[in-house]
């Protein structure tokens, strides 16, 4: 499967095929290095997720990565033909999770979904990231200064691919030549972002909280990080980022890896 487009932040042409694999793990293919899709193998957390080893990078993992959370996608090669990003395709997870889907999605192997059986959070100040066993919900809030301000809500997780993947990355049109002087943004325009203006969003939005889905969908596609997939959860998230999501990823490995270590390899039963 092969995904092409220009890269958000690069600007630059992007062009992925991703491969299916039977290791039961997500792995990037950087020239002839092969790179897990892990919290460790992160080098980059400002403004996009990257995962990189030895100067090879691939940015903005995070959108593609929420597509294959909802798809339960635990074992394939994402290989970098062209480029340093993943392409920015309409600055949501959409696009990815209908060309996967079309694709076609062979069952991940249990090992790779994992359910959660304690509550686990970290926190720095107001920013939260927490997750317990529940419902398969989440619920996100984020605060900036007007007009965005304050938005918050809850979603079912099974409602995904109509509530969560639409919504696009965003930026506020008074910070966009700050980000482009900083290298970033390079190939951001209004066919791939919602772009928020002094007095409300400056395109179409497609949603009326659209920013805030789209922080619940890059949380989602980090939490990819912990390798593994957290299933029959509750996720929250408040005020989170990527290097928020990161830091939850390594804790949330580590907690499995106790368990598993406290109980043989069997998850304990409630």
């Amino acid at each position: 499967m092969v995904l092409e487009g220009i890269g958000l932040h690069t600007g630059e042409p992007a062009r992925l095929i991703i491969h299916p694999s039977d290791k039961g793990i997500l792995t990037v293919r950087l020239g002839a290095q092969r790179v897990p899709v892990r919290w460790d193998y992160v080098v980059d957390t400002h403004r996009a997720t990257v995962i990189g080893m030895g100067g090879q990078r691939l940015a903005t993992v995070e959108h593609l990565l929420s597509a294959m959370w909802a798809l339960r996608v635990g074992s394939a090669v994402i290989e970098v033909v062209q480029g340093r990003e993943v392409p920015a395709m309409d600055g949501s997870a959409l696009p990815f999770l209908e060309a996967i889907g079309a694709a076609g999605v062979v069952a991940c192997p249990n090992a790779f979904c994992k359910p959660i059986h304690t509550m686990l959070t970290v926190q720095e100040g107001e920013r939260v990231v927490s997750i317990q066993p529940g419902e398969e919900t989440v619920f996100g809030y984020i605060q900036f200064s007007e007009p965005l301000g304050v938005q918050a809500g809850s979603f079912v997780l099974a409602d995904y691919a109509q509530a969560i993947a639409p919504a696009r990355t965003f930026a506020f049109l008074h910070g966009v030549e700050a980000l482009r002087r900083q290298g970033l943004a390079q190939g951001g325009s209004l066919e791939n972002a919602l772009v928020v203006a002094p007095n409300g969003y400056y395109n179409s939005a497609r949603f009326a909280d659209e920013p805030l889905r789209h922080k619940i969908l890059d949380g989602i596609g980090d939490l990819m990080l912990c390798g593994a997939c957290p299933v029959g959860v509750h996720l929250t998230l408040v005020k989170a980022g990527h290097a928020l999501h990161c830091a939850f990823a390594r804790a949330l490995a580590g907690l499995w890896r106790h368990t598993e270590a406290h109980y043989g390899g069997m998850a304990p039963e409630h």
